[in-house]
């Protein structure tokens, strides 16, 4: 079971090289791309070290569309380019996908700081509920699902809650117990409290159905 790797970038010349080396170290038949938005820092010079770089228009949907449409493998895993993935994570999702009946899923999360608040949200990510779930935690669908999906909706923000909804309607979708590390970078610039609240709030405001557009000013202006 081949599996494609797609990795959106924008000006992550700080955490994209431990990422990228996170993939190499995996086991079987794999191939994998980072996708670039135009970064203006080392980012697609440090990617070239390890990867094909397909230049993309700006936006993370976009992004991830654009290399699933280069991607030959059987599943398409979608990975943060400040996130890490686990030792033997593509054994474990090749050993979840062999259940046909199983369209995608994803990992739990853990963050690479040791704070009370973030060690709870991890905590939480173990139940696999869609409402928990996100872009962060490295979600990995199979192609052919993907293609019957026509992948991520292209708006602003909230695609990867928007594609885990959807997913879960094409078949089963199923947590990996076993954490990738994500960067705590953002809690640890605004405060995890208050990053924590602002997520719950664009979760809240996308449940309510307020435009994606003024989502993602709150958003960007809260950060």
């Amino acid at each position: 079971m081949k599996i494609s790797v797609v990795v959106p970038t924008l000006n992550e010349e700080s955490h994209i090289e431990k990422t990228l080396q996170s993939v190499i170290k995996q086991d079987g038949d794999y191939e994998f791309f980072v996708v670039d938005g135009g970064s203006s820092d080392n980012t697609i010079t440090i990617s070239k070290k390890y990867t094909t770089v397909i230049n993309s228009p700006r936006g993370r949907a976009k992004q991830m569309n654009t290399g699933a449409s280069v991607c030959s493998g059987n599943v398409i895993l979608f990975l943060h380019a400040d996130t890490l993935l686990p030792d033997h994570a593509f054994h474990e999702i090749r050993k979840k996908m062999k259940d046909d009946a199983v369209a995608g899923g994803s990992f739990y999360i853990a963050f690479d700081s040791n704070t009370l608040i973030l060690k709870g949200v991890s905590f939480i990510t173990r139940f696999n509920f869609s409402l928990f779930h996100f872009g962060d935690q490295g979600i990995f669908v199979r192609r052919e699902v993907f293609q019957t999906l026509r992948g991520y909706k292209e708006i602003p923000i909230m695609e990867d809650y928007d594609f885990y909804k959807r997913l879960g309607r094409q078949g089963r979708v199923v947590l990996i117990r076993m954490p990738v590390i994500s960067s705590a970078r953002r809690f640890s610039k605004k405060g995890v409290i208050k990053q924590l609240l602002i997520n719950k709030m664009v979760v809240l405001a996308y449940w309510a159905g307020v435009n994606m557009q003024t989502i993602k000013r709150f958003y960007d202006d809260m950060r």
